[in-house]
Parts: structure tokens; sequence; C-alpha cells
């Protein structure tokens, strides 16, 4: 994944909880004002079933029964702090709590109900409630007002409200928990495609992404990727055919030249024209070497020695070597050095690193490939070395810098390296403190090195012709 992409994973994921949030949100308004609806309603519930227990009370005075309201109902103002009067027409206070000379609510005649709030209390505003009833055979009004918080249906509204929260927070937590979990489950499929995806390369087109138990949205994608696949690996193939084609029929052409080049007459222009067919080829060979990497395919019963790939490819450039004034060694101990890998294509990739070292080392020096257990091969040159801002461009395709002025065509280096990935090992460039430049090719270390110490050294060359 590129730096600063959300996966699609975080993205439903957060877009999952957002909704969640916003869900818990709106249900948490939506309950709150239904909770106040609730709480108005069981506020005005108490408040008339006060004024209807004191009327009831009131219809039961006698004409000379003093105007006193029982203890119980005393106790309940007291412990609420609340208020009460009884009020006639004339809106003349019959009784009241203490403190209360005059009508809690003005009278209106034409309203037997009516509720009100006092403002300005020392306990907060006091809701409460007129009511019409009869006392000895005359209408008089019943006012009763409490503060909010003290009514009984408010209070356990409250205590209600307290226990729905505790309640509430673990179940948001696990609501986000079980959302997320869900996404991650049904994002699985589309996993094991991105991982069916990443095993897609050049050397293996026949990979499709999995379509079983995808969502329909999901596999309309995953099913024009795949054909899109198919295409391209059509077209690859017939690419690949044509380049491996190409060379191997150029190869007989440039065999005959060669033959015939090697007949000519000693002219002023038969070394220029010798290294011109030389040149041409081993660009026709590289173009087949690179045709083949592709259709390589190793597995752990490829064995390969690179003590004897090494002998092989001095062997084979000595005469080139000896011509051009230039020695090649193979430093050893002699014993195999066995490591996973195909030897026919690690000999062409070593070949490519001899034959670039022998085009830039000074004349009368020595290339040298050295061999070290477990599974090290290094080729070492006294040339002009590799400058280090190049060092990462001479493995490109193509790329045609100061080491390859002698006429290549950029493959070599992009062979080696193409090489050595396919065989899950590395290739460096180092300075040589004498001068020159020393490439080391890592292998990975085989399970059971077959490998024995000793110590002998090969040497081909001009010097030894």
């Amino acid at each position: 994944m590129k730096s600063g992409a959300k996966s699609l994973w975080i993205q439903l994921g957060l877009a999952l909880v957002a909704s969640s949030l916003v869900a818990i949100a709106v249900a948490s308004v939506i309950l709150y004002v239904r909770f106040k609806a609730t709480n108005s309603t069981f506020s005005q519930h108490t408040l008339r079933n006060e004024t209807h227990i004191i009327g009831k009370y009131l219809r039961r005075v006698q004409d000379d029964a003093p105007l006193n309201l029982p203890p119980p109902l005393l106790e309940a103002f007291q412990e609420a702090s609340g208020k009460y009067a009884i009020v006639d027409e004339k809106g003349a206070v019959l009784t009241s709590s203490p403190g209360v000379t005059a009508p809690l609510s003005p009278i209106d005649p034409n309203h037997p109900q009516d509720y009100f709030v006092l403002e300005g209390q020392a306990g907060g505003p006091l809701y409460g409630l007129s009511s019409a009833a009869e006392l000895r055979g005359k209408r008089v009004w019943v006012q009763v007002a409490f503060v909010a918080s003290d009514i009984l249906f408010d209070s356990v509204l409250q205590d209600f409200l307290e226990d729905v929260a505790w309640i509430w927070i673990p179940f948001v937590g696990v609501l986000i928990l079980v959302n997320l979990a869900v996404t991650r489950i049904g994002l699985r499929r589309l996993r094991v495609a991105a991982r069916q995806a990443a095993k897609i390369g050049p050397t293996d087109f026949s990979v499709r992404l999995p379509e079983h138990g995808l969502p329909g949205e999901v596999l309309t994608l995953v099913s024009a990727i795949n054909m899109a696949l198919d295409r391209l690996q059509g077209e690859f193939n017939i690419q690949r055919g044509f380049i491996a084609d190409a060379a191997h029929e150029l190869r007989t052409p440039v065999s005959v030249l060669k033959a015939h080049v090697g007949i000519l007459p000693a002219s002023p222009d038969f070394d220029r024209l010798r290294n011109e067919v030389r040149t041409l080829e081993r660009l026709v060979n590289q173009l087949l070497d690179s045709a083949r990497i592709e259709t390589l395919h190793l597995n752990s019963h490829t064995k390969a020695d690179l003590t004897k790939i090494a002998k092989d490819v001095v062997s084979q450039l000595a005469p080139i070597a000896i011509e051009q004034d230039r020695s090649l060694e193979v430093i050893s101990n002699g014993a195999p050095v066995i490591i996973e890998g195909d030897e026919d294509a690690l000999f062409r990739a070593v070949r490519n690193i001899v034959e670039n070292a022998l085009q830039h080392t000074r004349p009368k020096t020595i290339v040298t490939v050295t061999i070290d257990p477990p599974s090290t091969l290094r080729v070492e040159d006294h040339g002009p070395g590799v400058p280090n801002d190049q060092r990462e461009l001479i493995f490109q395709r193509f790329w045609q810098g100061k080491r390859d002025r002698g006429g290549g065509a950029g493959l070599g280096m992009d062979i080696v390296r193409r090489t050595m990935a396919a065989h899950g090992g590395s290739i460096t460039v180092d300075d040589v403190p004498q001068g020159g430049a020393l490439f080391t090719l890592r292998f990975p270390i085989p399970t059971a090195p077959e490998t024995v110490h000793g110590g002998r050294k090969y040497r081909l060359g001009s010097e030894y012709a």
C-alpha cells in the first residue's frame, strides 16, 4: 500500500464507527426528548394527584371543623420543599404553607385547572397546579407547587437515566468492536485476492484472483482484472516469443558472418569489423538470455555449483582475454559450492559480468572470479570503477554510461539483476582499493552446504597461455 493511502479495511471501519456513533447520538437525542416529554407528563400527573388528594380531604371537612391539612400531607410538603394554598373565589387564602400569604398563582374562574411556574425561589423554580375543588358547598382552588427534582416521578426517571447511561457506554464500545470485526471478516476474501495479486509477476502470468465468495460489487472488479490479466498474458507471450525467436534466428547468420570475417585478409579495418561482429554476437546472446529469464522456474531440487560455473565462464572467455592482452583467474578452494539455482541461467549471468569486466579492466591486468563458501561469488577488475551515483543505474535495462562505452546495449547488468532476483539473491557494486570495480553476488545460504575447505587457485589468461 502506498504511503498516505488508507486501506479499504480502515475506510470501512471508520465509516461503520462513524455511522454507529451518529446513530447512537440520534437515538440518544430522541431518547432524551422522549424522556423529557415523559418527565413533564409524570410531573403533571403528580401535581394532579396531590390536588386530588387535598380536594377529597376538603370535601369531607365539616362546617365547624378547622381547616388544617392532615399531618401526612403536611409532612409530604415539608419533605419535598413544596408549598400549598387553599384560596376562595375572591382570592383570599384560607390556609397555606408557612410563609405563604397570597395565592401561589392568580385565580382564573374560567379554568378549573391551570399549571404555573414560580420563579425566583431559593431552591429553584417551583412547578405547580391550581385546581378547583369544593369546600363546605363552595368553590375553592387548591394550589400546590414543588421543586422539579422533588417530584416523585422525576426522581424515578432520573434514576432510570443514570442506570441507562452506565449501560450505554459499554454498549457503544461493544457495538464498535462488533462493527470492526464484521468489517474485517467481510474483507477476508479481498485480502486473499490481494495476496494472490501480489504473486502475479512477469514469470508467472497464470495466477488469477479468486472470484468465489466475493460480494457482487467486488466480483465485477475482480472479474475485470482477471480478464485484463488474460489479455496482458497473451500480449506478453507474443512479445516474449518474438524476442526469443528473433534472437534464436539471428544466431545462425551472426555465426556465418563471424566465420566469413575470420577468413578475411588482414587490413586496417579488420580489427574494427571483427569487434563489431563480436558486439553483435553478444547482443544476440543477451536478447536470448533475457527471453530465457522470463521462463525461469526454480524449485528446491534445482542445484548449481558456483565453482564449476566460474571455471566454465573463465574457460569460455579465456581466448578473448588472451586476445585483448588481459588475464582471467578463479580463486577457489577447489571444492563444489552448491546452491539452489539454475546452472545455465547463472552461467549466463556470471558470463555477462566477466565480459563487462574484460571490457573495462586495463591491459595486462587480471579479472578475478572468487568463490567464497557457502554462497558468494565475486568478480573484480582493475578498470575505472563505477561512480556512486551510477551503481543503481547500471542495472537498468538499456542504460549506457561510461562503463558501456565499449558498444554494449545495456542489457548485461539487467540480465544479472533479474537472474539474481529470480534466485532470491542480491548483487552489489564496490570499489577496489587499487582501482576498479568489485561485483558481489550473494545467494541464499543452502540448508546443507555441500562445500569442503581446502585451497587451490586456477589461472587462465595471456600470462599463462
